[in-house]
């Protein structure tokens, strides 16, 4: 009990009585040059990085991909030992478990055998960074880049780029795209296929961003609306009240991490697999 006090305690700490509700939310899901890891301690990320006139300044979401990318070099490192041919930990066994269960139920069902091999890290990739992004946000004062659309953007652009990519080196540039097309239909229903098709390309991988940037984003701003019920009630105490749900809510928030990371891994797999086999 007392561990959940304390828990209560550090979030009512994020709520400031100069606040409203609003502003609250929209501080806490929005990306800054400002980092406060804990309440009272603010991180001044660096400023007025440019290359080619651009600004490249390291943001607060920036910061949180780096903190992924560092934890899962360091968890694959010590996870990665092996011991008479297994995992010589249970972090080990933990981590093959999943990268097996990528393999078998998610790429290899959608690319075939044959192709598994090649795009196999790329997939184990996404996964886990999307995985290691989705459960630091759910860190007291850490936020998550999976809720910001230029991030889910980005990701987006890269998923459409690979899959048309991929299924021009395996197809050919020509024979991909008259392939996107069914074969002995009318020209003038031709005329409204191409479009549709064409535009599927694109809508394929917006839907990857929106529904990333949506998902991840509606389950922070819950949290954080039971959080600010601290700021509707001006007192502090009234969170006690509202633990159980929270903590509900944020049990469920964990299996979201989980469920999204796996969904945008298992769509861009199914959207890589269908350029690469379009006989199917």
């Amino acid at each position: 009990m007392k561990k959940l006090l304390a828990v209560v305690m550090l979030l009512s700490g994020m709520v400031h009585a100069e606040e409203g509700l609003g502003e609250f939310l929209t501080h806490h899901i929005s990306n800054s040059h400002e980092w406060h890891p804990i309440p009272w301690i603010t991180v001044h990320l660096p400023t007025g990085w440019m290359i080619g006139g651009i600004d490249v300044s390291p943001s607060q979401h920036v910061l949180m991909m780096l903190l992924a990318a560092a934890l899962l070099i360091i968890l694959f490192a010590l996870g990665g030992r092996r011991k008479n041919n297994a995992p010589a930990s249970k972090l080990g066994h933990a981590l093959e478990a999943m990268v097996i269960y990528v393999r078998d139920e998610v790429v290899e069902p959608n690319l075939g055998k044959k192709d598994t091999a090649l795009w196999l890290p790329f997939f184990l990739t996404i996964f886990f960074f999307f995985l290691a992004l989705n459960l630091i946000s759910l860190v007291p004062g850490f936020s998550a880049a999976t809720g910001n659309v230029n991030f889910t953007g980005a990701m987006a652009v890269l998923i459409f780029i690979t899959y048309n990519v991929a299924g021009m080196i395996k197809n050919g540039p020509v024979h991909y795209f008259t392939g996107l097309f069914p074969s002995g239909v009318p020209w003038p229903i031709m005329i409204i296929i191409v479009p549709i098709e064409l535009m599927g390309l694109i809508t394929k991988a917006a839907a990857l961003c929106i529904r990333l940037f949506a998902n991840m984003t509606a389950g922070h701003i819950l949290l954080l609306s039971l959080t600010g019920l601290i700021i509707v009630f001006k007192t502090a105490w009234v969170a006690i009240g509202f633990l159980p749900m929270t903590l509900f809510i944020y049990m469920i928030e964990v299996l979201v991490a989980f469920l999204q990371a796996y969904i945008f891994t298992l769509l861009s797999a199914l959207f890589v697999g269908m350029a690469l086999h379009q006989e199917h």
